[in-house]
């Protein structure tokens, strides 16, 4: 089993329609291994809330967006999702830059985008 985080997001539901928090499992940043709080494993963040990693220097840094390479600050990453308000079962498209969840870029029933990201 991988480690994972969580980004929470206000959103309107696309199956309910109400405006809910929507809890996006994500691989990015997590891990582990961590720092001295605790493992970089199942954590909560809100978009523009910088995520903990390993600092600079440490070799393990450029490592914190392993699935999609470490070059490049960038990472798009589509996460299962629910909608704590029906339990719809959703995928979101999520940015992230430099360690932070940037931008919601696209919310959608599970079923409707195959159900896998």
């Amino acid at each position: 089993m991988a480690a994972f985080n969580w980004i929470l997001i206000d959103a309107a539901c696309p199956a309910c329609a109400r405006s809910a928090l929507v809890r996006c499992q994500t691989h990015v940043a997590s891990s582990y291994d961590g720092d001295a709080s605790r493992r970089f494993h199942d954590r909560e963040y809100r978009l523009g809330q910088r995520m903990a990693w390993s600092q600079p220097g440490d070799p393990r840094h450029d490592e914190w967006r392993q699935e999609y390479g470490a070059a490049d600050s960038l990472a798009e990453e589509p996460c299962y999702s629910d909608c704590t308000a029906c339990g719809a079962e959703l995928l979101v498209v999520i940015r992230f830059r430099d360690l932070v969840p940037a931008e919601t870029l696209s919310i959608s029933p599970a079923s409707s985008a195959g159900g896998q990201p």
